[in-house]
């Protein structure tokens, strides 16, 4: 690796040598374009003094700077001032756009640590201040890695399936309800009464998310401490993007087609009321829903599939229980005497079946044909086979781990 070392006294010195360094670099192109996007990154790395830093960071000489920075593998500033490590962290964020992290041990740290987007203080022997600061805290800096490449990828998978899954159960559901609008002349009125509307979100879709956004794993530790490159997944944003976005709101839009039509065509031209057809649709979707977020979920373990299984029990006991809670409601007695009707149940077993098939077959295909290295990795792990008794070793494993601790102020690795 070739060594660039900064050193100067005066602002022109220090443009002088960026430039020709700058100008040496775009010489050993590999196509002599002169583009430092070609430039092998490998080998440079970079040292710059507190001095030089202060000359550096000035526009526009910042800007080639960072330009010089960006072609090499390592850049080491040396003796520098706590303002002057913020303004590098600020420089990166801003002109790169990028998502920064800065980790720090002593006091001197503690306003880079802040200008970052995820800030990692170290307690030790130089006091707490930039524990106190940070968003994560850990005892040793070789904790780093596993902070990353585990618990970083592990965040990532989850906030990212979660935000996506309540985006679109969101659509499924409402979706239902605006088709039901359309034939019945956008009057205002709805098969789904409101209390109903309500628990869908608030008791009856809420909680299998939040464990899955707890503890679900979409690979192993020690996978991913044995492939790092795994991690690229939520650098490149796979989870998480636009087309993922708009492919989640469309395969909402279509369960919510198949749940509302099924009920049309079953009870079109009969005597079935309205409050029928509402407890019908609202245990479909109940029912859709819950399998949505089991499809998602990667690792399961007792606790997921007693609060999934609990959450549909506990919709429909509430129907149940809600339609004879007084003689005077609208919609007494009907839930009991929809659920004893093999019309209801067949819907509740087509629905789900329709739609969740165009997800089955897209989500095979594409783990045949194209693999993510993610897919790869979890088929190539030791780990055992994933069952509703593998939460007690693995989970158990992590919590005894001396290198966890909870803080106040963030999360200890």
């Amino acid at each position: 690796m070739d060594k660039i070392t900064l050193n100067a006294s005066s602002k022109e010195s220090c443009a002088e040598q960026i430039r020709a360094w700058l100008e040496r670099m775009n010489d050993k192109s590999t196509e002599g374009n002169g583009q430092l996007q070609q430039i092998q990154q490998t080998k440079y790395g970079l040292i710059i003094d507190g001095q030089t830093l202060q000359y550096a960071l000035e526009y526009p000489l910042a800007l080639k700077f960072l330009l010089l920075a960006k072609s090499c593998q390592v850049v080491v500033c040396c003796r520098a001032a706590p303002v002057q490590k913020a303004s590098v962290v600020r420089l990166v964020r801003e002109e790169l756009g990028v998502m920064t992290l800065a980790i720090g041990d002593g006091a001197n740290d503690v306003s880079m640590i802040q200008v970052a987007d995820i800030g990692v203080g170290i307690s030790g022997q130089e006091g707490m201040q930039a524990v106190q600061a940070s968003d994560f805290a850990i005892g040793r800096f070789r904790f780093l890695v596993r902070l990353l490449l585990v618990h970083g990828h592990w965040c990532y998978d989850r906030i990212s399936k979660l935000i996506l899954y309540f985006f679109y159960k969101n659509m499924m559901f409402v979706m239902v309800l605006f088709w039901f609008q359309l034939y019945n002349g956008f009057s205002g009125s709805n098969a789904i009464n409101d209390l109903n509307l309500v628990f869908f979100n608030l008791i009856f879709t809420a909680l299998p998310p939040i464990i899955s956004g707890i503890w679900d794993q979409d690979v192993s530790c020690e996978t991913l401490l044995k492939k790092p490159y795994l991690y690229k997944q939520g650098q490149e944003s796979e989870l998480y993007s636009r087309k993922l976005f708009c492919i989640t709101m469309a395969d909402g839009i279509f369960q919510s087609l198949v749940i509302f039509f099924s009920a049309f065509l079953v009870y079109y031209g009969t005597q079935t009321g309205l409050f029928t057809v509402g407890i019908t649709l609202h245990q479909c979707a109940v029912i859709v829903a819950s399998l949505q977020i089991a499809i998602e979920t990667n690792y399961w373990t007792i606790i997921h599939g007693v609060v999934l299984g609990l959450s549909v029990l506990l919709s429909f006991l509430w129907c149940i229980v809600y339609s004879v809670f007084s003689p005077t409601l609208p919609d007494y007695y009907v839930a009991i005497v929809t659920m004893g009707t093999a019309d209801f149940w067949m819907l509740c077993i087509l629905t789900a079946f329709v739609s969740m098939l165009p997800r089955f077959l897209v989500r095979t295909l594409q783990q045949s044909l194209w693999p993510t290295e993610i897919q790869k990795a979890r088929v190539t792990a030791s780990d055992p086979a994933v069952s509703l008794i593998a939460y007690e070793p693995r989970t158990r494993k992590f919590s005894l781990e001396n290198n966890i601790h909870p803080q106040t102020s963030g999360i200890t690795v």
